[in-house]
């Protein structure tokens, strides 16, 4: 079985005037162990919190586990702001 546990296209997200990811891609395979490192401020979190659903990119897409991380977050996951 050749599954994709994570997969983002061109992801991006900004506050403000910070950019902080920009236009990310990546493909982690299902069953590997994958090291997300970098410098402080170099987006990992900000990535992170995407991936989990927690923030809304402001370019591209992201799924975990074939899972589309802004519309399962929308259908399951909603609050209000």
């Amino acid at each position: 079985m050749n599954q994709t546990a994570i997969r983002t296209e061109n992801l991006t997200r900004e506050f403000e005037a910070v950019r902080a990811v920009d236009g990310l891609s990546l493909e982690v395979p299902a069953g590997i162990i994958f090291g997300f490192l970098g410098p402080n401020g170099s987006g990992k979190t900000t990535t992170i919190r995407l991936l989990l659903g927690l923030l809304e990119p402001a370019d591209g897409r992201a799924e975990v586990l074939n899972w589309n991380t802004r519309t399962h977050f929308r259908e399951n996951y909603h609050r209000p702001k």
